[in-house]
């Protein structure tokens, strides 16, 4: 079953006006939820459109913002234009800054140019450093040795012989040592107080050594200069009024424009929050103004809320069908599942002479087994050469399954057939609300142990010469594997006593492998249609096949649901059929 499925649903592709077609049927078989998102649509509607304007030109005043409230936004563009003005001299003031900075560079990277060395080469950036170097010591002395000569003290003399120009003399060193030394020695006895002739010679020793200190640091700075001289001729100086120039400084001019660009920033913003505020002004003034002038003819407000309420009640029921569409004909329902439709059944009018016996009032109005819908399915299913007919029949409405089983069971008991239908579906037991049957043990009490099949079983009339004996589904829930276990334990003996065998059962119950405890695992599945989701039909059709049963076919109830609670007890039936005998 499975494999003649998968090929057909392989083969079978749904033709898009075709699907389009059987989605606007189902939409249209649902007129109580489209004349209801109608007449809720329409009421709306003309609320909308009749009594809105009315109430409009009311409010209109009332929303309308006041004159002095209008932001005045003319000074705030003054203070930007102004901000923009400071912008622009920040920027100017900068650039000017920048390129007199440039021009200085310009002028010192010229004067740098002219610097060369004897040869008229152009000075390298090692020889230009050894240069300054040579430059510098040579200046370093002369200053040191000016002020050992203004001021011929040790402290003077012990720099000299300390300045970077005298450490690579190594004469410089000991000389060095010794005047500190004595320096030191002088001190101890100067703290003495008094004049010593100790004190005296020795800074009369420590003058010569600065002396010959001196005459070294000459000789060093002859040394220099002759370097110096050998080197070039000295660096270029910079001219005398560019020199004078003072730097520009660029870094205020950056923090001028930043505080300008800053202030003006701080005035856009307060403009943008002034414009949005005007715009908002405008913007419900323009609201009360279109309240003010809403408004159309009654006759053309009228028609437009019924046009609309009608087509979106249509469009809902449609959107709803496309999101889940549900079952529309026979063949859509053999192209979606693989499965073979045996049979539609379609409302019939009962005939007019079968009212006048009580036999023929006594059988629930939903009996009809000579109708061609439930013929067709009993030859489809008892003809397949077995002497015992099993089956198993469910659906997604138990009220609908019920009266399947019900006619393929009289149909069987027209062909002299002992039948027994069971009714395992024991939350709404619609096989004894159908046939109208007196309370029994039921299903639920065989299960349970507490009664036998003969205790169990009740005989139905379903017209003059057609009895077919029923068990109901009793008292509450019966559990699945008990359900099993009871099928499987007396089977034999039920197949032994009858020709057809019949279950009504909930799609939970056939899903979880009840038509599996009989020999002949049949399942019948009923579906409605426009009522029936496709998805749930093929999912419930796969589920069956995994759990080990056989999918005969599949039944279209194309008619009103049978409403099984509206029908009276077998007792008030038979007092009225008392009280008109």
């Amino acid at each position: 079953m499975s494999s003649r499925r998968t090929g057909r649903l392989g083969m079978m592709a749904p033709a898009p006006a075709a699907w389009i077609a059987a989605r606007a049927r189902n939409a249209l078989r649902r007129p109580f939820f489209i004349a209801a998102v109608s007449i809720v649509t329409f009421a709306t509607a003309l609320m909308a459109l009749v009594i809105v304007p009315q109430q409009a030109r009311k409010t209109a005043a009332a929303m309308r913002p006041a004159v002095v409230s209008r932001p005045d936004t003319e000074p705030t563009a003054a203070a930007a234009r102004e901000a923009a003005r400071q912008v622009a001299s920040a920027d100017s003031a900068l650039m000017a800054s920048k390129a007199e900075l440039a021009s200085l560079v310009a002028a010192t990277a010229a004067v740098v140019a002219t610097d060369t060395t004897a040869s008229g080469d152009t000075v390298s950036r090692l020889f230009r450093s050894r240069r300054d170097s040579v430059a510098a010591q040579v200046a370093t002395l002369t200053r040191l040795m000016g002020r050992a000569e203004n001021a011929p003290l040790l402290s003077s003399y012990r720099t000299l012989a300390q300045s970077e120009p005298m450490q690579a003399d190594p004469i410089v060193r000991p000389l060095l040592d010794s005047l500190v030394a004595l320096e030191r020695e002088r001190e101890s006895y100067n703290a003495v107080g008094g004049v010593d002739p100790v004190f005296v010679a020795l800074t009369a020793r420590a003058n010569e050594l600065g002396r010959n200190i001196v005459a070294l640091a000459n000789t060093r700075r002859t040394v220099l200069r002759e370097t110096l001289a050998a080197l070039g001729p000295a660096a270029p100086e910079l001219p005398a009024a560019l020199a004078a120039r003072p730097l520009p400084d660029t870094v205020a001019r950056a923090n001028e424009r930043l505080a300008a660009y800053e202030a003006q920033a701080n005035v856009n913003v307060r403009l943008g929050r002034e414009r949005a505020e005007l715009a908002l002004y405008e913007e419900k003034n323009d609201r009360a103004r279109e309240l003010a002038n809403v408004g159309a003819s009654p006759s053309a407000m009228l028609a437009a809320a019924l046009v609309f309420g009608a087509m979106l009640g249509f469009g809902v029921a449609l959107f709803m069908e496309v999101r889940r569409p549900r079952i529309a004909d026979a063949f859509e329902v053999e192209r979606a599942t693989g499965v073979r439709v045996l049979g539609t059944i379609r409302p019939l009018p009962a005939p007019v002479d079968q009212t006048r016996r009580t036999a023929d009032r006594a059988p629930t109005p939903y009996i009809d087994p000579g109708s061609d819908g439930h013929q067709l399915i009993y030859l489809t299913i008892a003809t397949a050469g077995l002497d015992t007919v099993m089956l198993t029949v469910t659906g997604d409405s138990p009220a609908v399954a019920a009266v399947v089983a019900i006619n393929f069971a009289a149909i069987a008991a027209d062909e002299a057939r002992a039948t027994l239908l069971i009714d395992t579906d024991g939350a709404g037991s619609p096989v004894a609300s159908a046939l109208r049957l007196r309370s029994s043990a039921g299903l639920a009490a065989l299960a349970a142990g507490r009664a036998s099949w003969h205790d169990a079983t009740r005989e139905a009339r379903l017209g003059r010469d057609r009895t077919i004996e029923v068990v109901a589904a009793g008292s509450g829930v019966t559990e699945l594997d008990s359900l099993r276990g009871l099928l499987q334990r007396d089977i034999e003996q039920l197949a032994n006593r009858y020709d057809a065998l019949v279950l009504v059962s909930t799609p939970e119950q056939v899903l979880g492998g009840l038509p599996t405890a009989l020999p002949i695992p049949d399942v019948l599945y009923c579906v409605r249609s426009g009522e029936t989701e496709l998805a749930t039909l093929t999912h419930d059709l796969a589920a069956i096949t995994e759990s080990g049963a056989n999918v005969r076919g599949i039944v279209i109830w194309n008619a009103p649901d049978p409403v099984l609670s509206e029908l009276r007890p077998v007792e008030e039936s038979e007092r009225e059929a008392a009280a008109v005998g």
